[in-house]
């Protein structure tokens, strides 16, 4: 890049040259006209700047610059010296016609004085080069150029004030001459260039308005544009001159730093030559060679190359051998034949080079070549392709090198024509659980410690790797299903045992899918993928167990994609509804509130159960926004039916761990205005089984809104009354199974009791779930439950005003032949009994 693309940066420092010459060091304005490392944009803009004095590069450099520059001068001086003395004697005898001989002679012994000084200075440095010089020597060098300027500056004006004619011509010619030789003279310092022209143009412009001559301004622009060339001219050699001792700098960097780093790879370089005569024998053997043989030189000369190489026992050293034996043989040049070497016992690796010798007959003379020691690089990408295979955390095989040894593996059943290979898909249970309560480091000993097991157990027979997370897959032959079987169920069985780490024991537990090799030239995508089916299948079934492929799940998972996809379809296109459920006081019989139930009539299959499809969402990753739809779509309906006192929306696990599900509700009803104190939200114990920590943080900011909350399906997990300890309700929802009970074993009408009674005492609301007779209703309003919902009580609506008409007599004293328990009457495709249960989104 040129100067013409650095104009900003010329303009301000000729400027400067003018208005401040020798004030670089002090000022620092130019920082923004450069980059931060000193350049603007490239090295034009930094030799620029240099060149006039500006600390750009690190003051050694600059010095040399600075001296350089002085140097330039004094190389002149001569010259300059004799054409100051010629055009001072041209001068005097014309000005001596009309000015007093003293003016002459002052002016006279001025030059003189100067000219005396500088050769005097000139001849005590001339036997002796300039190498540093400070920014005082340069700000010096401009001021002899501005005390010359000043002394020459009188000739036009004194010449011009008196009005001589011949005085006139010579001071123009002098003058002109002197600004373009006296500024290519002092080029190599700008500022002193500037500084003398500068001088001289200000003195000729001011006899010109001193004469005031017609001719002035045409003489003027003849004079601004000599000037102008100068200054052009002189800023160009500047930075030329600046420019070519950067990249000498540079060259002579780069030249050290080349001849450094030479001098180091002489030194540390595992380099050598080697030479063998015609039958193979080693020869002028270098001390390089000999240290790194670690044998004597008359050792060496004894031996041939295959003789070392034949020194290291290894698999892959032997296999060398007969590489080098072919090359030698064949009289032809080679390369990069690796070798084993036993040194002092160690075994090292070196590549080989070399060419065949013929000597002046042309005969085979032997071979000279380079040897190198690449010890070091075949361990380092063995490393490589170790840690590229392998999992780092546990040292065991990774994901990519089981996929290529099961392809092996698979390769060699089929030319065998057998089919014994299993494989294995195995996941931790409970694993985050480790990590969430005692941080990722015992999670990490906890993996190490799995996989040590792992491969204890399958030691010698299966392939092991751990494909990410707590996610494990083996491979190996197994003689008979049951053989596969047994492991799998040990695989299962090892992880039961506690795991100690630090101070504390875990109990993870693991499932198991896998699948053995068929007949029909299964690839191992296909393994993998029905192990995956299989470990799906149990972890559906309760975890904790390992489940063999079976045909049948394929068609099942086929089932399911499909009625996923479907779902989706359905979502997407507003095929789902929602219907109304009446809930009614115990008490008054009248309706209270409603629940919210999703329905899904499928155009081929009919009604689809909530609790087929609702698992599917969640798999699928749909909960969420149709349980935001669900939502929304309840509470703007119930927004329109003040009548009922609130309305019940179910929450599954997966929308209640959302992060932001107090903020997406509160937003819902601020859309729908519908208030918070009539929304109550139904969850059931799955939520504490994977809502770690967050639950109960969740449930006192949804009651601090207003919102109720409600524990669904009461009594049927395992530890419903100690979530009564730990988390805050509003109500609790007796499940339908003990209803049916009533009427039928005392049992189930003495847990209710005592339900009711325990609920009551903590200041709960109780509603009984699945009611559909009106004996139940009797023994419920009998044992003080609050409020009953079922399908004795009607059928759910599609709008909440409708269940709000519902009155008592509507539904009290109904004998079950008369309730409506005839599904069609639900709008169902197929007769169920309790139909209004099987409708309800137990995890929604």
């Amino acid at each position: 890049m040129g100067l013409s693309a650095n104009w900003k940066l010329i303009l301000w420092t000729v400027c400067m040259a003018f208005l401040s010459p020798g004030s670089q060091g002090r000022n620092r304005n130019w920082h923004q006209l450069i980059g931060p490392n000193g350049s603007s944009g490239d090295e034009t803009g930094r030799a620029l700047v240099l060149a006039f004095g500006y600390p750009v590069v690190e003051e050694l450099l600059a010095r040399r610059v600075r001296a350089a520059q002085i140097a330039g001068i004094l190389r002149l001086t001569p010259f300059i010296v004799a054409a100051t003395i010629i055009n001072a004697v041209v001068v005097a005898p014309v000005f001596l016609q009309f000015l007093p001989t003293p003016y002459i002679g002052t002016w006279m012994a001025a030059i003189a004085i100067l000219l005396g000084v500088t050769l005097f200075k000139w001849i005590m440095i001339k036997g002796t080069p300039i190498e540093l010089a400070s920014s005082r020597d340069l700000t010096r060098t401009v001021r002899y150029a501005t005390i010359f300027g000043f002394l020459w500056a009188v000739v036009p004006i004194a010449a011009f004030a008196n009005g001589n004619t011949a005085g006139m011509w010579i001071a123009s010619c002098v003058t002109t001459a002197m600004i373009c030789s006296g500024g290519f003279a002092l080029a190599t310092v700008p500022q002193a260039a500037f500084r003398w022209v500068a001088i001289l143009f200000l003195a000729s412009s001011i006899t010109l308005a001193i004469h005031g001559h017609a001719y002035m301004w045409p003489l003027f622009f003849l004079l601004l544009s000599c000037t102008l060339v100068v200054i052009g001219s002189v800023t160009a050699s500047g930075w030329l001159f600046a420019s070519h001792f950067l990249a000498e700098a540079e060259l002579k960097h780069r030249g050290e730093l080349i001849a450094l780093l030479l001098n180091e790879f002489e030194e540390k370089a595992s380099d050598w030559i080697w030479e063998t005569d015609a039958a193979g024998c080693l020869r002028n053997v270098s001390g390089r060679f000999l240290h790194a043989s670690g044998r004597s030189r008359q050792a060496l000369h004894a031996l041939r190359m295959v003789d070392l190489a034949s020194s290291l026992d290894d698999g892959d050293a032997r296999a060398a051998v007969a590489d080098l034996e072919n090359a030698l043989a064949s009289q032809e040049a080679f390369r990069d034949i690796v070798i084993g070497v036993d040194v002092q016992g160690e075994g090292r690796w070196w590549s080989l080079t070399a060419h065949p010798v013929f000597d002046d007959t042309g005969a085979f003379a032997g071979y000279r070549g380079v040897a190198s020691d690449i010890t070091e690089a075949r361990r380092a990408s063995a490393l490589v392709s170790h840690l590229a295979e392998h999992d780092s955390l546990t040292g065991i095989g990774n994901r990519s090198w089981f996929l290529k040894q099961s392809e092996l593996l698979l390769e060699e059943q089929r030319r065998s024509s057998t089919a014994n290979v299993t494989l294995f898909l195995i996941d931790l249970d409970n694993f985050k659980v480790v990590n969430d309560t005692s941080g990722h480091p015992a999670g990490d000993e906890l993996l190490r410690q799995v996989a040590k097991r792992f491969a204890q157990l399958g030691e010698g027979s299966t392939m092991l790797a751990r494909f990410g997370g707590d996610e494990f897959a083996a491979l190996g032959r197994f003689v008979s299903d049951e053989a596969a079987r047994a492991f799998a169920e040990d695989l299962v069985n090892v992880t039961r045992k506690p795991f100690r780490i630090g101070r504390r024991d875990f109990a993870v537990g693991a499932t198991v899918g896998f699948a053995r090799l068929g007949d029909g030239g299964d690839t191992i995508d296909d393994l993998m993928r029905k192990a995956d089916i299989a470990l799906y299948k149990a972890k559906e079934g309760g975890r904790g167990r390992a489940l063999e492929f079976e045909s049948e799940m394929e068609r099942e998972v086929r089932e399911r994609r499909a009625l996923e996809s479907d779902l989706r379809e359905a979502f997407d296109l507003g095929k789902l509804n929602v219907d109304f459920q009446p809930i009614v006081d115990a008490r008054s019989g009248k309706v209270v509130s409603s629940e919210v139930l999703v329905r899904w009539l499928h155009p081929t299959r009919g009604e689809v159960p909530p609790d087929t499809f609702i698992p599917i969402a969640e798999h699928a990753g749909l909960i969420l926004p149709l349980g935001s739809w669900v939502l929304r779509k309840a509470c703007a309906a119930a927004a329109q039916c003040p009548e009922l006192e609130s309305v019940a929306v179910n929450l599954s696990s997966v929308q209640f761990m959302d992060p932001h599900l107090v903020e997406h509700i509160m937003s819902v009803l601020a859309e729908t205005g519908f208030p918070p104190e009539r929304l109550v939200l139904e969850i059931t114990e799955s939520v504490f089984l994977q809502d770690y920590g967050s639950a109960s943080r969740k449930l006192e900011t949804l009651r601090g809104h207003g919102i109720r909350i409600a524990l669904d399906d009461f009594g049927t997990g395992y530890s419903s009354l100690s979530y009564l300890r730990q988390y805050k309700f509003d109500k609790i929802k007796i499940d339908k199974s003990f209803v049916d009970e009533i009427g039928e074993r005392s049992d189930g009408l003495a847990i209710i009791s005592a339900v009711i009674a325990l609920a009551h005492n903590l200041g709960l609301e109780v509603t009984a779930e699945g009611v559909e007779h009106q004996l139940q209703v009797d023994a419920l309003r009998t044992l003080g439950c609050d409020t009953m919902q079922g399908y004795y009580f009607g059928k759910p609506q599609a709008s909440p005003v409708q269940i709000a008409r519902i009155r008592k007599e509507d539904w009290q004293n109904r004998t079950p032949s008369t309730a409506p328990r005839n599904p069609s009457a639900l709008g169902t495709a197929d007769p169920q009994p309790d139909a209004m249960e099987g409708l309800k989104v137990d995890r929604f």
